[in-house]
């Protein structure tokens, strides 16, 4: 059963629990190799990230697998995440704030919330935004992901229909600068060991009564090697400059796709898109990279 104007509103006004979570440079260094760095086992500047005695970077956008509460809330809440039609839900968007650069291994306090509910109307579905944030253990803000949920099945619930984030714009010039960065066929068997199990990007079976001829590659996988081709391509490496990381989900990648990203450079922001180098499509749009 669709979720119902009441049940927005009870989310809005739930104060988010703040929980203690962890992780370890293992999954710092997991999530690198599952983005793709150090294909080149000799590239120093990408050792930097995926062996600990080269250097202790963290990818900025790592955050999305190193939020890792120790338990579930407490209380005998019905959440709103528990009345979606999944099977009519997509990742539209995800964002992210960077606060002070990660480091290898933390202890953290998380809390997760939903910051807004937008109705499309009967039959154009609903907009989702949940946010978590994520401090050290003594307090102290480490990085904020927020991702839009587009939910095809739930709208026409009669609630507002206006302020959901809008996207970024991109430059209308030619790209700046342009990186390939070539996929594994494997890549999505790496990637879910970081923690998304979600056989629709494994299991050939369920990818295709989900309607994919194939298994196709975790959104937030394609969104980190996203991030790998910014830090390669206008950063130097240097996670420590980037401050935030905002994308727009366009349409699926296949596993062992190149993707090309198309980067445009202005003051402290970097625009960016992806392009699916053997099919032409857009698979991420409306990226924006701040740096300081």
């Amino acid at each position: 059963m669709p979720f119902t104007l009441a049940d927005v509103e009870e989310e809005l006004a739930h104060t988010p629990e703040e929980i203690p979570g962890s992780y370890t440079d293992r999954d710092s260094l997991l999530y690198a190799v599952a983005i793709g760095m150090s294909r080149d086992p000799y590239d120093m500047k990408e050792l930097e990230y995926t062996c600990e005695t080269v250097g202790q970077r963290v990818v900025p956008t790592a955050a999305t697998v190193l939020t890792k509460p120790s338990r579930r809330p407490s209380g005998e809440r019905q959440p709103l995440m528990s009345k979606i039609n999944f099977a009519l839900m997509l990742h539209g968007e995800q964002r992210l704030t960077v606060h002070q650069p990660l480091p290898p291994a933390a202890e953290t306090l998380i809390s997760n919330g939903t910051k807004g509910v937008y109705d499309k109307g009967e039959g154009k579905g609903a907009l989702i935004v949940n946010e978590t944030n994520v401090k050290l253990a003594d307090g102290a803000p480490l990085y904020t992901v927020s991702s839009t949920l587009f939910c095809r099945g739930d709208g026409g619930f009669g609630g507002q229909a206006d302020g959901a984030p809008e996207p970024h714009v991109l430059p209308e010039r030619a790209p700046d600068a342009v990186c390939e960065m070539p996929g594994r066929i494997d890549q999505a068997m790496v990637y879910a060991l970081c923690g998304d199990r979600n056989p629709l990007h494994r299991d050939p079976e369920f990818a295709k009564k989900a309607g994919f001829d194939i298994p196709i590659l975790h959104g937030l996988c394609s969104y980190g090697i996203a991030c790998h081709g910014v830090l390669k391509s206008m950063l130097d490496y240097d996670q420590t400059r980037m401050t935030g990381f905002d994308v727009r989900f366009s349409s699926p990648v296949f596993p062992g796709e190149t993707q090309v990203i198309e980067m445009w450079e202005d003051g402290n922001v970097i625009s960016f898109r992806v392009r699916i180098k053997e099919r032409d499509v857009i698979s991420i749009n409306n990226g924006k990279c701040t740096v300081k």
